[in-house]
């Protein structure tokens, strides 16, 4: 088989578009395949590499087309986009993908291995649950409002004063109010359940997990923040180095410069928002109880809180953990307090 020569997929749900590129970057085919005929039609042409999209199903495929002995790329949509020439469609859009993965400074994502794809659908369900179990407070406490009932805007507080309003009989819940509250209550017991068993399954995925068990050795990084990363990041080496990851994550200055002047803006919020909100998370709660000590991080904060608002000092914090998060992961040794 070519090695200089690749192969891009347009994954879709039924039909899947295919495009060849030779080694001189001519397209050679390009045409539409259905499902149960694309992995015959991958191997019958001449090339061992393979492109696609980072999307729906491609770490399903990439994994398929590996077993194949194929070398499988994903690239990131918005890598591809500007690639696009004409109307936008399958046709266009293989040949994007394809011309898009030849750029010397193309960045790709490792295909992900079942037991990573196991804690990544672990983590989003979590999420999901979580925002559910949000907009069911916040539905609670304002229906709970219109009968005379305030609770501060706290999970804790939620749950312990349900209870104590149900029993009251002396406010103003009718009883149609009182049956609709108790069933909203159950149902946010129930989702602390759910959040909870889906935690110890996690927990027991990545209980043998070395990098989840060195992750928590930072400062101000737990068992959630260990997971999210563990989840969001494949291989560490995808990354040259601590900066590209906190890049990635979004937590570096944007940039506009144009001719002699340079203008550093606030962070770009790129790539992943969940893991970016849970570094800043983080790295608060180590701010928080940074004085009185004496270790060097704490003396790097203590400078910055005298000079810089306690927000922007949380957010180079959340920086400064994603690339001690990168070292840990690509040197596989644990983090030293006092070096």
């Amino acid at each position: 088989m070519n090695n200089n020569s690749v192969i891009s997929v347009d994954i879709a749900k039924n039909i899947f578009q295919i495009c060849h590129l030779n080694e001189h970057n001519k397209v050679t085919t390009n045409k539409k395949v259905s499902r149960n005929k694309l992995l015959t039609s991958i191997l019958n042409l001449d090339s061992k590499q393979v492109v696609m999209e980072a999307c729906y199903t491609s770490n399903f495929w990439g994994r398929l087309f590996e077993r194949h002995g194929l070398t499988v790329k994903l690239i990131p949509p918005h890598q591809v986009k500007p690639f696009v020439i004409g109307n936008k469609n399958d046709h266009n859009d293989a040949v994007a993908i394809a011309e898009a993965s030849r750029r010397p400074r193309a960045k790709f994502v490792a295909v992900k291995s079942l037991e990573h794809q196991d804690i990544q659908s672990l983590e989003r369900i979590r999420e999901r649950l979580i925002k559910n179990r949000t907009a069911l407070t916040n539905q609670t406490r304002g229906l709970l409002v219109e009968y005379g009932i305030t609770i501060k805007p706290s999970l804790k507080q939620l749950r312990s004063a349900i209870p104590l309003a149900l029993e009251d009989a002396n406010n103003q819940l009718t009883v149609i109010s009182r049956e609709f509250i108790q069933a909203l209550f159950d149902e946010l017991k129930d989702l602390d359940q759910r959040i909870s068993d889906n935690e110890k399954s996690s927990a027991q995925q990545l209980e043998s997990n070395d990098d989840y068990r060195r992750l928590q050795t930072i400062p101000g990084i737990g068992p959630v923040i260990s997971r999210s990363i563990i989840c969001a990041i494949n291989h560490v080496q995808q990354f040259k180095d601590g900066r590209e990851m906190s890049a990635w994550i979004g937590l570096t200055p944007k940039q506009h410069s144009s001719g002699d002047k340079s203008k550093m803006l606030g962070i770009s919020r790129r790539g992943n928002q969940a893991l970016r909100k849970h570094l800043i998370h983080g790295a608060r709660s180590v701010v928080r109880w940074c004085e009185g000590k004496s270790d060097p991080l704490s003396l790097w904060l203590q400078k910055l809180l005298k000079t810089k608002h306690k927000n922007r000092v949380v957010v180079a914090l959340a920086n400064k953990l994603a690339r001690v998060a990168w070292a840990i992961l690509a040197k596989n040794e644990s983090y030293k307090l006092n070096p």
